[in-house]
């Protein structure tokens, strides 16, 4: 009992040592000061109110500008304005900032703005923009430098300008040096703060491609939009990941999207509906991809018709269109009446010279054709201009080979077809071939229909169908498995 008592007392003692230490602290102590965060708010945007969830503003690609009205105020730890007379920076998520300006002329400077009295007011030019994005405020410790004036700035003078101790001279030595131009080789105290989100619509499948050559959003990690109206429809899945239509952009085109899953993905076919989809985007070699994907797919509706839309079927004058093509990349395409090129095999083409067994241009027997080396170079390309002849190296290393109607010229790729052996049919006909558009910015030939099962292949040779599907059926299989290599893991 007496035991228990002394450590009672104890409890006691310490419980009111601790009471008069936070007493001291909140009466007797010093209050803290100076900058803990900043409050930002968006007033307006493209001049009119902000847009409300429920009426987002399209997705910006980053081929237009939009224009955020904006108020930021310092504030100390207990949230009331502090005097703070420095500069901050501003940034968005995601997006990008162009320029910043103000009424008051010197207050903003490229993308950053000075606050008075710890107010600045002003307005930020945006781009890329995109679903929920807020405005960031942070103090970096940049004090630019008049550039007017005549002395060098303190960040690029030679001299050690801050702390005795400090032996780091100038920018990017000195981490007080935001840049070349600080006029101060002291650190900010990198107080920050953001807005409520300004309400953008997440990307569509078309806003990822871009409406061009290149993805706006390259190497960000993206949600793409899948909700109604649009409608995100799974038209291939390969080995190596999934292909994907919007069938809202159907009329705009680029809106087909390959969804890179280094295996096939789990549980997936072609059919399905996604009803989230995210991912990094990339361009690898000219092809936009959506990398290390996550998905969800749709509950199946049993009687639902399969709404996989039909092959856009390929002319001539839609080949030769590198705008056209881009339209249609990883979408569902077709040609029509083509013939495996005559000249096709594996020997060494000698002088530019080709035939049915001699498209070879790998003349040292490396494995690969150096565009560097006279002979080789000049092969290559006089065999790419020649609807007849499908070189023999490409064909070696990725499956890939050339068909014509005599003048127009395509690569196809048939992997997936495992009867079919395209070397024992050069010159043959072929019907039809369906498959998914891909491009690879690597020579003239830069585009190959890859073909996703043997109902995409029509012809009279073993391995082939016997006539053009609908794609309702075509290639509709079984789901993949939920771990598709269980038996090497």
């Amino acid at each position: 009992m007496r035991a228990r008592a002394r450590r009672w007392a104890g409890l006691a003692a310490l419980t009111a040592t601790a009471a008069t230490a936070l007493a001291g602290c909140g009466s007797e102590g010093e209050p803290l000061r100076g900058v803990s965060s900043f409050w930002v708010k968006v007033e307006k945007v493209n001049g009119e109110a902000p847009p409300s969830a429920d009426e987002p503003l399209p997705a910006n690609r980053g081929d237009t500008v939009d224009t955020w009205d904006f108020r930021i105020e310092a504030r100390d730890p207990a949230g009331r304005r502090a005097p703070f007379d420095g500069v901050v920076r501003l940034s968005v998520e995601p997006g990008a900032v162009i320029d910043v300006e103000a009424a008051e002329e010197g207050v903003a400077v490229g993308r950053n703005i000075r606050l008075r009295g710890g107010v600045a007011v002003g307005a930020v030019h945006v781009t890329a923009v995109y679903g929920p994005t807020r405005l960031w405020a942070e103090d970096i410790g940049y004090q630019p430098a008049d550039r007017d004036g005549r002395d060098r700035p303190v960040c690029s003078n030679g001299a050690n300008d801050d702390a005795p101790g400090d032996v780091l001279i100038d920018f990017p030595a000195d981490p007080g040096c935001a840049f070349a131009d600080d006029d101060t080789e002291e650190g900010g105290s990198f107080s920050a703060g953001a807005s409520k989100p300004v309400a953008y619509a997440l990307p569509r499948v078309a806003d990822v491609q871009g409406g061009g050559s290149a993805t706006p959003y390259a190497f960000e990690g993206i949600q793409i939009n899948t909700a109604a109206p649009q409608q995100v429809v799974v038209t291939r899945v390969a080995s190596d990941g999934f292909y994907v239509t919007d069938l809202a952009g159907q009329d705009t085109g680029f809106n087909h999207l390959f969804a890179f899953n280094f295996n096939t993905p789990a549980n997936m076919r072609v059919c399905d509906r996604l009803e989230y989809l995210a991912g990094t985007v990339n361009e690898f070699f000219g092809f936009t991809e959506l990398s290390f994907p996550s998905y969800e797919i749709a509950p199946f509706q049993e009687g639902t018709a399969c709404p996989v839309p039909e092959p856009r079927v390929l002319d001539g004058r839609t080949i030769a269109d590198a705008t056209a093509m881009e339209r249609l990349e990883s979408g569902l395409v077709r040609v029509e009446g083509v013939h495996i090129s005559k000249n096709f095999g594996p020997k060494p083409a000698r002088d530019n010279v080709f035939a049915p067994d001699q498209s070879n241009c790998d003349l040292s027997g490396d494995g690969q054709i150096d565009f560097e080396s006279p002979a080789e170079g000049s092969c290559a390309n006089a065999c790419s201009r020649d609807p007849e002849c499908s070189e023999w190296t490409g064909y070696s290393a990725r499956g890939n080979y050339k068909v014509t109607d005599g003048s127009s010229m395509i690569q196809i790729q048939t992997g997936t077809v495992s009867d079919f052996d395209p070397t024992s049919h050069r010159g043959r006909e072929l019907d039809a071939v369906t498959g998914t558009l891909r491009n690879f910015s690597g020579g003239s030939l830069n585009w190959t229909i890859e073909a996703r099962c043997p109902d995409d292949l029509v012809c009279d040779a073993p391995g082939c169908a016997p006539a053009v599907k609908s794609s309702k059926e075509a290639c509709v299989r079984m789901r993949s498995l939920d771990d598709n290599d269980a038996e090497t893991n």
